[in-house]
């Protein structure tokens, strides 16, 4: 392979963040609730948080990328997050882990799209979906190293693998910026003018465009809703196991065993399930995407229901396994069938840019607007309200393939 040090280079990245990131998350949400003291609301304002750096400077820190260089984006960006894990480890109040959010959260925006960038440039092949994948591969085996490793740390101390989940990002840094090699980059001249009114007109392009058809309004509506009900889903779920459901003790280790195994299971599973859909479609070549979704999103709204009301510990543990695989499994099914729907491929980037951003602004939001349940009322209330937001979707699935799916396939007359 050409350019073999860069592509080693780039699987020590995926390694190392996917490490990092595992461990982080594996302790993240018990530390918050049992050492920090933070409460519903205050969970789902770090996720409002996060959310909104990353929309706010998607733009500004793309340029960098484009502009300047791809591989000192991504050492800014692991620095930054690095830093972001260090600080909430260290400090354990409610205002550190919404300023280690903000890190957090620009620090992504210089490592999205930049690291893909980066290695494309560098081995300039048509076959990088083989890259991609292996890159996957590498970060879900040691992401599976970092769960381990997590709860091992935190049974020691419930903020050690956040402090070492950053000191790694921050040691990885300079590694970036030094040894990572930068060989094919070019800069785009076209960002030197203005790349918010760029980003701003393609945003109105895409939304003009999916306007035009009702499939893809459906698609926008949906990827709004999918965005309004997940922040609420993913910032709660771990309080109302720790809150409301009674799990079984396992000798004297403390809860992140129980929050590493399941967070270890839904991996395993969404690895399985994925891997099933993907011999599905070698076998076959068609899924029939729009019946599967509907399927998929009314049993998800079902499952998120049922983990909300769940008083015993094995269902509560069942429902949540359902819910994370059902994500997971849609996920590709959904970009699939969005794919399939974007007749001139001339508009393709410019639609996918503008679903993005509605998503992300779902997901802003979507804090704020179950914050305001739990603020009156349970945990258990801002969890059913995640699934009531999600509802809808089902309803537009459900029209969907009732006007016209026939394999999995939208018929012209509506397009």
């Amino acid at each position: 392979m050409k350019n073999a040090f860069a592509y080693r280079m780039y699987l020590l990245y995926c390694a190392v963040v996917a490490l990092s990131m595992a461990l982080m998350s594996t302790a993240a949400g018990v530390y918050y609730i049992r050492t920090v003291e933070m409460d519903a609301f205050q969970l789902l304002m770090t996720g409002f948080a996060l959310e909104l750096s990353v929309f706010l400077f998607e733009i500004p820190t793309g340029v960098v990328a484009d502009l300047y260089s791809r591989k000192r984006s991504m050492a800014i960006g692991l620095l930054m997050v690095g830093c972001g894990f260090l600080l909430q480890g260290v400090v354990p109040l409610f205002v550190a882990v919404l300023a280690a959010q903000v890190l957090w959260g620009v620090g992504y925006t210089f490592l999205s799209g930049a690291d893909q960038a980066w290695i494309a440039d560098e081995l300039k092949t048509k076959r990088l979906e083989g890259v991609f994948l292996r890159g996957t591969q590498i970060g879900q085996m040691f992401s599976l190293l970092g769960m381990l490793a997590g709860v091992l740390l935190a049974n020691v101390a419930l903020n050690l693998p956040l402090i070492l989940s950053g000191l790694l990002l921050i040691g990885l840094s300079p590694v970036a910026a030094l040894a990572f090699p930068e060989t094919g980059f070019a800069p785009s001249p076209a960002l030197r003018h203005n790349p918010w009114r760029s980003a701003w007109d393609t945003f109105k392009t895409g939304l003009w465009t999916m306007r035009r058809s009702p499939l893809l309004k459906a698609a926008l509506l949906i990827s709004l809703l999918t965005g309004l009900y997940s922040e609420g889903f993913d910032r709660l779920w771990t309080l109302h196991l720790l809150e409301n459901v009674t799990l079984p003790g396992i000798g004297n280790l403390n809860e992140v065993v129980w929050i590493g195994l399941i967070n270890a299971g839904a991996l395993v599973m969404n690895i399985l399930a994925v891997e099933g859909i993907r011999r599905r479609l070698e076998r076959t070549g068609r899924l029939e995407k729009v019946w599967v979704l509907l399927m998929l999103n009314g049993l998800l709204v079902l499952a998120i229901v049922v983990f909300a009301l769940a008083g015993e510990w094995w269902i509560a543990l069942a429902a949540y396994w359902a819910a994370a695989v059902l994500r997971k499994t849609n996920e590709p099914i959904y970009s699939a069938w969005l794919n399939e729907q974007i007749r001139d491929s001339r508009r393709r980037a410019t639609i996918l840019s503008t679903q993005g951003q509605v998503n992300s602004l779902g997901e802003i939001f979507g804090g704020p607007l179950v914050g305001a349940v739990v603020w009156k009322g349970t945990v258990s209330a801002g969890l059913i309200a995640s699934g009531v937001i999600l509802a809808p979707v089902v309803v537009l699935y459900l029209l969907l393939w009732r006007k016209g799916a026939v394999g999995g396939e939208i018929s012209s007359r509506s397009a």
